[in-house]
């Protein structure tokens, strides 16, 4: 199962039985809509938690009820979503129909991780310019389950378009996010590729 971060497993332990922890796992196991997201929000605000550690929790949760069902899907219908920010500053890579197309100039770790999809038969890795491409690349390569990898309110947003397009879908949060310069750890990633059947 994937690894998280050692914080997150004590907030969630910590929280486990607050009004809080339960009102956020109630809603990882309910279809997310766009209100919800912004209740979500709101909650935040109303009980003083900050908004990424809700989200926090929210990804935690959500991953932990479709987890056995991603492990079940063959890695051929599977997709890996990576945000562009992740690319090395002066990545040679260009956008093309379905984002940016790697290069393997080896300047980033972009191009191991690819490797390792490809290893594994992962249907596609893509690299995207924003969150915008992933519904159209959903849509076209018609995967069963999804990896997607952002900060936690895109990754809130991807697990709602996840389930609007019934496709299972299971998030790595950015350990350092931004526009530039963000990091991934990449071991939980690469365990979380690999997740098979139970």
């Amino acid at each position: 199962m994937q690894t998280y971060d050692w914080r997150f497993r004590n907030i969630m332990s910590r929280r486990d039985d607050s009004s809080v922890m339960r009102i956020v796992k109630k809603l990882a196991k309910t279809k997310l809509s766009g209100v919800a997201l912004q209740k979500l929000e709101q909650l935040a605000t109303r009980v003083g938690v900050e908004e990424k550690e809700l989200f926090q929790l929210y990804v935690e949760s959500k991953n932990r009820s479709l987890v056995k069902n991603f492990a079940s899907t063959p890695y051929n219908e599977r997709i890996l979503f990576l945000p562009q920010c992740l690319r090395a500053k002066d990545c040679p890579a260009e956008l093309g129909k379905y984002g940016y197309e790697c290069q393997g100039c080896g300047r980033c770790s972009v191009e191991k991780i690819r490797h390792v999809t490809e290893n594994l038969g992962y249907k596609g890795t893509f690299i995207l310019p924003g969150g915008s491409i992933a519904k159209k690349i959903l849509l076209e390569m018609k995967p069963k389950a999804t990896l997607g990898v952002a900060c936690f309110k895109e990754l809130v947003l991807g697990s709602y378009l996840c389930e609007k397009l019934g496709i299972i879908g299971q998030g790595v949060a950015l350990i350092r996010d931004g526009c530039i310069n963000t990091l991934v750890d990449w071991r939980a990633l690469t365990e979380t590729l690999n997740i098979h059947r139970f």
